[in-house]
């Protein structure tokens, strides 16, 4: 019986650097005070506490892709990557012809997808933000 050839897995490329991302379009007082106390609490290491602002600035405005991704990024370094890429997909939908943001949002899907060993899907989501 003859032995399989098993290819040899892509590496994984490494993580990319998201730039510190800032919204384009001015954010309600309620929205912009909680997105603030959210950075505050992710700074200090408050995870829950940073995902707990954002939930809360989402129920406000529900359809804000800023806010979307502002939570994904929080998923990423939580290290729950598949959550992280479902709510990028979602700010994509939303982000309408804002460029800057649709660049960051596949960028943050290349990295999920590296956490999820799924080097195809980072090279994917690459060359879409390089479109951007």
């Amino acid at each position: 019986m003859p032995s399989q050839v098993i290819p040899k897995a892509e590496a994984l490329p490494a993580l990319e650097t998201l730039e510190s991302f800032q919204p384009s379009t001015p954010l309600s007082p309620a929205v912009g005070s909680l997105l603030a106390s959210a950075e505050k609490s992710s700074y200090s290491g408050s995870l829950d506490n940073a995902a707990a602002s954002i939930e809360r600035a989402i129920r406000i405005e529900p359809r804000n892709p800023t806010l979307l991704y502002k939570l994904a990024e929080i998923r990423i370094k939580q290290s729950k990557p598949r959550l992280a890429e479902d709510l990028t997909k979602k700010a994509l939908l939303l982000s309408g012809k804002d460029n800057r943001l649709k660049k960051q949002c596949w960028l943050l899907i290349g990295n999920a997808r590296i956490m999820q060993n799924n080097a195809a899907g980072a090279k994917e989501a690459k060359a879409n933000a390089a479109k951007f």
